[in-house]
C-alpha cells in the first residue's frame, strides 16, 4: 500500500457483480445513498422495503470492512460515486395462448461505489507501526 499526503482524498472502490436484481430498480434505491455519509446510508437501506437494497447495504459493509483493514478511520466516509451497470441477462421462455411463447428477461446488474473522505481524515503512516 503506497503512503498518500494527508491532503489527497482517500478513495475505497468496492464491486458487486452479477447481483440479479435489475439495474434500474437498484438504480432507484441507489438514489437514497448517493452523496450522504457512510452510517446515513446504512440506515437509509436498513429500514427501506426496497428489494434492490439488500445487494447495496452488502456492498458498502464490504467497503466498510475493506477501509478498516486498511486503517482508515471511518467516520468521515461518504459515498462520492455510485454506478450501476447492466449485466448478462438470463433468457427464458414463457408459453402463452395458441402454443406461442414469448420471451422472460431476467436481468443482473454490476454495481459499483466509491467511497471517499475529501481529505479530512489522516492516514497513520504505515512504516512507523513496524519499528
Amino acid at each position: 500500500m503506497a503512503i498518500k499526503n494527508e491532503n489527497q482524498p482517500i478513495e475505497i472502490i468496492s464491486r458487486r457483480r452479477f447481483v440479479k436484481n435489475a439495474p434500474d430498480k437498484i438504480r432507484f434505491a441507489a438514489g437514497l445513498i448517493k452523496n450522504k455519509n457512510l452510517d446515513q446510508a446504512m440506515d437509509a437501506l436498513k429500514f427501506s422495503n426496497l428489494a434492490a437494497s439488500k445487494p447495496l447495504l452488502l456492498n458498502l459493509k464490504q467497503a466498510l470492512s475493506q477501509a478498516k483493514d486498511k486503517d482508515i478511520p471511518t467516520e468521515n466516509l461518504s459515498v462520492k460515486i455510485i454506478k450501476v451497470d447492466e449485466g448478462p441477462k438470463l433468457k427464458r421462455r414463457r408459453i402463452i395462448h395458441q402454443g406461442r411463447s414469448t420471451a422472460i428477461l431476467k436481468r443482473m446488474a454490476h454495481v459499483t461505489i466509491i467511497l471517499t473522505d475529501d481529505g479530512k481524515s489522516k492516514i497513520k503512516n504505515q512504516k512507523s507501526k513496524i519499528k
